[in-house]
């Protein structure tokens, strides 16, 4: 069994002939970018948070939202924040109720989403106020609400790190560090207690969050980083399990494992899922099979038939956000790798069997060599919203936001 610290749980996060993936023709990686557009830097109201995720509220109201991070004497807390801009263009705003209404929670939000600007949610982490539930917050479009969600039983950590707003209640996704054992320890007068890491999902039935079974996995790290509904009887997880992608999927009565050949029996992780208006599916992650053991992008789609693996640039990168655009096409972010680590942003369009763009999404400015992410990505009124952390050694993590109109 694995013995692991809470740390480990904390994000860096039955095959049916129907889901068989079909052969096809590679869609071909493309260097050409997207007509020039101009992106905006838009200053947040901290400088010292990490924003992780954005989402648009409608009306062209966007926020965004994360964590800032206090050490007190050996305690390190967390604190939610909020952050607004009312329209494309406006200033970015703090939204001071979210983080009041968190009260003395100490947790990081680790993804928002919004069903309208009356339906929004924050997901986090295990916190000791909460009695070691998760934490989870609600706006009703007049006030926020914390609303724990339930750890399986011998769990006393755990995390939700993605979470879907929909109309017949939401769904979130993540893991639990799970107790199998524990013997005393008489030399050092303490317990030796050894865990198995699990996934786990909640859905929100209008009253509580409740636990949907998930089926046993041989494994004993595994872990859920994002779910996705299409509907209500037709909802998918992803995450990681055993050094590969994880695929799972909800038909309305219980979850099953997907194996998804190319994808799921590759060496890699799942971070991120979207679904278009359409009901295609996409997934995005790392891919850390090529030859020369770097580690690329991850991208696949799910439609009619079947789940198919998405050729991308060749360039060492991996992928944190994926969001959906009009047109069935997608903007997805992350960071390369190598000598350096910058934020990027990539689309995707399906013209001509599919082509990749380059955003060109312009670095923070830095006082000295930085490691630059981009985690957040979302398409509205305002046109395209990146979030994302830039950090300088021996400097505290700098949120930015930039923004690009709509063509």
């Amino acid at each position: 069994m694995l013995k692991s610290s809470r740390r480990t749980l904390l994000r860096t996060a039955v095959a049916t002939a129907a889901l068989t993936v079909a052969l096809s023709v590679p869609l071909p990686a493309s260097a050409s970018d997207e007509p020039a557009r101009t992106w905006a830097s838009e200053p947040t109201p901290y400088t010292d948070a990490n924003l992780v995720d954005v989402v648009d509220m409608g009306r062209g109201r966007t926020w965004a939202a994360g964590f800032t991070v206090r050490r007190e004497g050996k305690v390190t807390r967390f604190q939610p924040v909020v952050t607004e801009r009312s329209a494309p263009g406006a200033a970015w705003t703090p939204v001071p109720s979210a983080t009041t209404a968190a009260g003395d929670v100490s947790s990081r939000v680790n993804a928002v989403d919004a069903n309208g600007a009356r339906d929004v949610w924050l997901v986090g982490d295990d916190s000791a106020v909460l009695d070691g539930r998760v934490y989870t917050q609600h706006f009703d479009g007049t006030r926020w609400q914390v609303v724990p969600a339930e750890l399986p039983d011998k769990a006393p950590f755990g995390s939700l790190l993605d979470v879907d707003a929909r109309p017949g209640g939401a769904w979130a996704a993540g893991n639990a560090q799970i107790e199998v054992s524990r013997t005393w320890n008489e030399a050092k007068g303490s317990w030796n207690i050894q865990y198995r890491n699990a996934g786990i999902v909640r859905h929100f039935d209008g009253e509580a969050w409740r636990d949907v079974s998930l089926p046993e996995l041989p494994s004993d790290y595994w872990y859920l980083n994002t779910v996705r509904a299409v509907s209500d009887h037709d909802v998918w997880a992803s995450g990681y399990d055993n050094g590969s992608p994880l695929l799972m999927h909800y038909d309305g009565s219980s979850w099953q494992r997907v194996d998804a050949p190319g994808i799921t029996d590759i060496p890699g992780h799942a971070t991120k899922l979207a679904v278009t208006e359409g009901g295609a599916v996409w997934l995005v992650g790392e891919d850390w099979s090529p030859e020369d053991g770097s580690t690329r992008a991850l991208v696949a789609r799910h439609d009619a038939t079947g789940w198919h693996k998405l050729a991308v640039p060749d360039v060492p990168a991996r992928l944190f956000g994926v969001t959906a655009r009009s047109g069935g096409g997608i903007a997805v972010v992350g960071q390369t790798l190598g000598e350096r680590r910058d934020a990027l942003a990539w689309a995707w369009k399906p013209e001509g069997g599919g082509r990749w763009s380059d955003l060109r999404l312009p670095q923070p400015t830095a006082t000295g060599p930085a490691e630059n992410m981009a985690t957040g990505v979302d398409v509205g009124r305002a046109g395209i919203t990146v979030t994302g952390t830039s950090t300088v050694e021996g400097a505290e993590p700098q949120p930015f936001v930039s923004a690009r109109p709509r063509g």
